[in-house]
């Protein structure tokens, strides 16, 4: 703070004896002045005052001086301490499988067990078979808990093959309806004569080299909700989807033997494989692992007032927003903590989400479309539209003191069992930022800290005898901040704005708050000095002052660039006079 001050060089003592009726134009030249007469005069007594001067109004973008680039900024005629960035990306995938090639031998027909008629055709009864299919795959990725269904990347195919067998040679056998009726977890594609899970064959001639038939299977399906699908299971530290003991029955209608000769049975072996199945989609409950990379946040562009050890910020309604995508087709639950570090060591820590006895926060799935968190400490802040609000009561915690940098460690997680669908081998990728907002706007223990010098008192004191003297001062301040200088936080200052060590510094008074930011309210301070060795007192110069800035009654009033102070009426009282030495 620069003074207005005048100068008021102490040959001013002449005007001095002047007013107390004292010249030396009638001295009788016969008398030494410097000898027979004692030039020592006292003036003033305990009312003497002399002004020093006065501030100009100290606004606060004066006292917070702000750079391009600071984390502190003036947003609408309000400060704000901003910082935001993105955090780096995330990949999160769930690896292919494939359901391996299997091969299921069904219970073979027995038609005959000996030759009726010799060159004739036979007739058989009706014949019914049941079997089970099984398949396999192994190495499932860990997300995946329980499978609803598995698409295939390009259908896939089931062979029934049904060969003749037994000592009796035929031409052929002859079936006028065959129905086949799959297992439920099949599910074809369109196909004549396919209904469902029933197959119905007409006309069906088994030659002795066997005969074919072949369907396209697009996908597996076991269940539509959690508990109905087929558990994958874990051995030898190998993760095992098993499709075990599914039921298959055929049933063959007017079946005829063509010239069955020999000796001997006749029977059918049907055979059902599963060609191997390369899996493109899973629906079921997969939990896959999102690792966000924790972020620093460095607060290191902050001015003096925010910087000093014995800040404490008391911030009524801070603002950490996130915002991120949820590419997955399901809730992703996220919880976060942050982390503050001063001076490499830790401050404080606040948890958000479950870790704070709260629900963890939810992002719906979104795509690339970003949706916005905003964690609060109070209900009533107000966010900005669509933003998701999480209250979290010991959020200043982390900001009480200012940390040079705060560490965000995000965890988000599928933690639903409710069944979804991920593509197999592909990367979602989930992109978040984070936007801190923290407006000055104090609650009831806030402590900031800033310093200011008083100079230039040009007071030419050196041939005045005080050993006691009173700095005045009026204080005017529109700014919502009680402010108090402890007698520690002053010093006494010589031209040469060195520390002059032999005052005693004591203050009495307070600068009292506006208590809407607005209304001057005017406070007395005197600040003592008292000299510990002659001649301290007449090397004055000026004031070192560090005042602290506490909240009062004026809480949750927003602190704004055009809030002022001034220092008016500033004057050096001395209650003991002064003494000059006039040789």
């Amino acid at each position: 703070m620069m003074l207005n001050t005048k100068k008021r060089p102490l040959m001013a003592a002449a005007l001095l004896l002047t007013s107390l009726g004292i010249t030396t134009s009638c001295i009788d030249s016969s008398y030494d002045l410097n000898k027979d007469i004692d030039m020592t005069i006292s003036a003033g007594g305990e009312h003497l005052a002399i002004p020093v001067g006065y501030t100009e109004k100290i606004t606060l973008d004066k006292i917070i001086e702000l750079d391009e680039g600071d984390d502190l900024q003036i947003v609408d005629g309000e400060y704000h301490l901003l910082k935001k960035d993105n955090i780096d990306e995330t990949n999160t995938s769930v690896g292919t499988v494939t359901v391996a090639e299997s091969e299921n031998i069904i219970d073979a027909i027995t038609l005959l067990t000996s030759v009726p008629i010799p060159g004739a055709n036979a007739s058989v009864p009706d014949k019914q078979s049941e079997g089970k299919i099984n398949a396999e795959a192994r190495g499932v990725d860990k997300a995946v808990i329980e499978i609803g269904s598995l698409a295939a990347d390009m259908p896939t195919t089931l062979t029934l093959k049904f060969e003749l067998g037994g000592g009796i040679s035929i031409e052929r056998v002859d079936i006028k309806t065959m129905t086949i009726t799959f297992p439920d977890f099949i599910q074809f594609e369109n196909e004549n004569g396919l209904n469902g899970q029933t197959l119905t064959m007409t006309n069906v001639q088994i030659e002795p080299s066997g005969f074919t038939k072949e369907l396209k299977i697009n996908k597996y399906a076991f269940g539509n909700t959690y508990g109905e699908g087929n558990r994958v299971e874990e051995e030898n530290g190998d993760r095992i989807l098993k499709i075990e003991n599914q039921k298959i029955t055929i049933e063959m209608q007017d079946i005829y033997a063509n010239n069955p000769q020999g000796s001997g049975s006749l029977s059918i072996t049907p055979t059902v494989t599963l060609s191997e199945m390369a899996v493109s989609e899973v629906y079921g409950t997969i939990q896959p692992d999102i690792d966000v990379k924790p972020t620093e946040v460095e607060l290191n562009n902050l001015p003096d007032f925010l910087q000093d050890d014995e800040i404490r910020l008391d911030i009524t309604n801070p603002v950490f927003s996130f915002n991120a995508n949820n590419p997955l087709n399901t809730d992703v639950e996220m919880d976060g903590v942050l982390t503050g570090y001063k001076d490499g060591k830790v401050t404080k820590t606040v948890k958000i989400g479950s870790g704070n006895g709260g629900a963890s926060i939810t992002l719906k799935p979104s795509g690339d479309k970003q949706q916005t968190i905003s964690i609060v400490r109070d209900e009533k802040t107000v966010v900005e539209a669509n933003a998701t609000k999480v209250v979290v009561p010991n959020l200043n915690d982390i900001i009480e003191t200012i940390p040079d940098r705060i560490n965000v460690e995000l965890k988000p997680a599928v933690k639903t069992e409710q069944y979804y669908t991920v593509n197999l081998g592909q990367d979602y990728t989930l992109n978040s930022a984070y936007d801190i907002d923290i407006p000055l706007s104090f609650g009831s223990n806030l402590k900031i800290v800033y310093e200011e010098t008083l100079d230039n008192f040009d007071l030419d004191l050196e041939d005045v005898d005080i050993e006691k003297a009173v700095l005045s001062i009026n204080a005017v301040n529109t700014i919502p901040l009680a402010m108090e200088i402890k007698n520690e936080n002053v010093s006494a200052l010589d031209a040469n704005g060195n520390v002059i060590k032999d005052i005693d510094v004591t203050v009495e008074g307070t600068i009292t708050e506006s208590k809407d930011g607005k209304t001057e309210v005017s406070s007395t301070l005197n600040v003592n000095l008292n000299e510990t060795a002659e001649g301290a007192i007449s090397k004055l110069d000026g004031l070192k002052l560090k005042i602290t800035a506490v909240p009062g009654q004026a809480t949750d009033v927003q602190l704004l660039s055009t809030q002022w102070m001034q220092l008016k009426d500033m004057k050096l009282k001395i209650p003991n006079g002064i003494k000059v030495d006039l040789n």
